[in-house]
């Protein structure tokens, strides 16, 4: 008995220790899986998971960086940077994207439908704008409502405080911040900044507790760009020039007003223009800066250079006669007209009148090829050169395309066109001592804390056009009377001496054929004080209609006269001569001289 006791009694400890045995090689087993699995999740899934735990826990916040100024050369803004509410969405941790986007809806007071899209489609996208610019008042209305996913940032966006001041020059973003068009376009890499980042540490919650280790880098706003235009006389253009396109009812107008002796823009203007704060609300034909792209046959704006050349070349003097054929000569095949039956007039009267008989046989004395290099010397039918991306070349014929008919058509502005730049720029040498300036409009590029990244107020000197005493002679002698006593009488002021030509230019047909009938380019182009020019401004109308008046000294030459009159005292420039008034005399010539249509 008591040795089959003890034996009962043994077993149930020889099964404890078989259960526990057993026990423990299933636990010893599990670990063995778990380590295995703990070193197959470390050698071929960890970089996958730490990068999703990762994800999980940081959020890295885009730091807009602010977009660089476009100012005038007295620092007035004309393109700025400003803040707006916006509403982001972090997609991937939003639970019920389809209830986000109705309750934002409500809130904005726009249809869900215009959200959702984006929001379904967001991708891997962890931070997208979903709206910008809304209000205060939506913006606290998103926070309160605490959607988790959603929320509201300040984001930069560009505005215009002078609304449509130089809008063709200045161009405009997308609303992406981008430049497109203008300056803001072709500037783009000097405005445009680099955002930062922010990256937080959230919890499970998605609640922000910390900043990650070097996961701040601040944002660097975009350099300033400093111009040449000065804002008071280019509004003051602006003005000008639109009251006359409306007198006129003509389609369009350009005006330019450049400093002579550096090359400096310090208006640049197109009539009609646009707000670039609302530029979808215009037609792209807005966007053109046409003083620069479109050229033209500039007509007897163009007499002063060919005049030039005969005096440089001394094929005429100031004291020959021409003898005008009573107001229509046949050259061959051709025959010219002038408006007034001119019989004999000196040369300078040529120019004073606006001759196109005169001109023209003058151009017979220069002879073709020296017609052809003086065009070129003066600059046209190439680039000028300026600062700017889209100017066009202008359109001179290759001299083996010159014929007969080239001689006569030159002089009096035909056969050749013109940007409204290029032919200031031409003026500009009569009133310089006849160099060839190099025209610019952006003066220097500077960081937004005031260092200067470059300077470009200096461009390389231009080569000679016309000897310095036959530009001097022509303004002195010839271009002051046609204010004083020809064609431009209406360009006349008080207290300083005026230089300048009047045109009046038929517009050609669109792939030649002749000219259209009763469209006109209206223009004038000066340049004062005569004894030492600091400014030379160029007005062209398009499109007048004739019942109101369509030659140059009647549309153009007014407008001329009223920049001039406000630039020389905004800019303090000195008179160069005694106070006078225009007599009623005066007044009704100058009336009488506005009926040349050669002017």
């Amino acid at each position: 008995m008591g040795s089959t006791s003890k034996g009962m009694d043994a077993l149930p400890s020889r099964r404890s220790i078989l259960t526990g045995q057993f026990l423990i090689a299933v636990v010893l087993i599990c670990l063995v899986a778990l380590a295995g699995r703990l070193v197959y999740i470390n050698a071929y899934e960890g970089t996958r998971l730490l990068a999703r735990a990762d994800r999980q826990q940081r959020s890295v916040v885009p730091l807009r960086h602010r977009r660089g100024l476009i100012v005038d050369c007295q620092g007035r803004v004309i393109a700025g940077t400003m803040l707006q509410k916006s509403v982001f969405a972090d997609p991937k941790v939003i639970p019920d994207k389809e209830a986000a986007a109705r309750r934002v809806a409500e809130i904005l007071g726009i249809p869900p439908a215009e959200i959702m899209p984006d929001l379904l489609a967001a991708g891997d996208r962890r931070f997208f704008v979903i709206r910008r610019g809304v209000t205060e008042d939506q913006a606290r209305a998103i926070e309160t409502a605490d959607i988790y996913g959603l929320g509201v940032f300040d984001e930069p966006y560009r505005t215009y405080p002078m609304n449509t001041l130089a809008a063709a020059l200045i161009g405009f973003v997308a609303p992406d911040g981008v430049g497109v068009s203008g300056l803001e376009y072709q500037c783009e890499a000097w405005l445009r900044g680099q955002n930062g980042i922010k990256t937080i540490i959230r919890d499970a919650r998605r609640k922000a507790f910390w900043l990650a280790d070097g996961g701040y880098r601040p944002p660097r706003d975009g350099f300033h760009v400093v111009l040449t235009l000065d804002a008071e006389i280019q509004a003051n253009v602006e003005r000008q020039l639109a009251a006359s396109v409306e007198k006129y009812q003509a389609a369009s107008g350009v005006a330019v007003v450049m400093h002579p002796k550096s090359g400096a823009i310090l208006a640049m203007a197109n009539v009609p223009s646009f707000d670039p704060n609302h530029y979808q609300d215009f037609g792209a034909n807005r966007y053109r800066n046409r003083t620069i792209t479109d050229p033209y046959e500039p007509g007897s704006t163009y007499k002063p250079f060919i005049a030039a050349a005969a005096l440089a070349e001394k094929v005429v003097t100031l004291d020959d006669v021409i003898y005008c054929e009573d107001g229509t000569w046949a050259d061959g095949a051709r025959v010219l007209h002038d408006h007034h039956p001119y019989g004999a007039l000196r040369f300078d009267e040529v120019l004073i009148k606006s001759s196109n008989v005169g001109m023209a046989k003058i151009g017979k004395r220069l002879g073709n090829r020296k017609l052809y290099e003086y065009v070129k010397a003066f600059g046209f039918g190439s680039r000028s050169g300026i600062d700017l991306i889209g100017e066009d070349p202008g359109i001179v014929l290759p001299f083996s395309r010159w014929g007969p008919f080239t001689t006569t058509s030159i002089p009096i502005g035909q056969e050749v066109a013109v940007t409204p730049l290029q032919l200031t720029r031409a003026f500009c040498a009569l009133a310089n001592g006849g160099v060839l300036v190099q025209p610019y409009i952006i003066r220097a590029v500077m960081t937004s804390d005031g260092r200067l990244v470059s300077d470009f107020s200096n461009p390389p000197p231009g080569g000679e056009a016309i000897p310095a005493g036959v530009a001097i002679l022509l303004r002195d002698k010839v271009l002051c009377e046609v204010v004083e006593h020809g064609t431009g009488q209406q360009a006349k002021l008080p207290n300083y001496r005026v230089f300048g030509k009047t045109g009046t230019a038929e517009i050609a047909r669109k792939g030649g054929g002749g000219y259209e009938e009763n469209a006109y380019v209206s223009s004038f182009i000066a340049g004062a004080p005569a004894s030492d020019p600091e400014l030379v401004v160029c007005v062209a109308v398009f499109r007048p209609k004739k019942s109101l008046g369509y030659y140059g000294g009647t549309v153009a030459a007014p407008v001329v006269r009223e920049i001039l009159t406000h630039a020389l005292a905004y800019l303090q420039i000195s008179p160069d001569k005694a106070p006078t008034s225009l007599s009623a005399a005066a007044e009704s010539d100058a009336e009488g001289i506005a009926d040349f249509p050669q002017d």
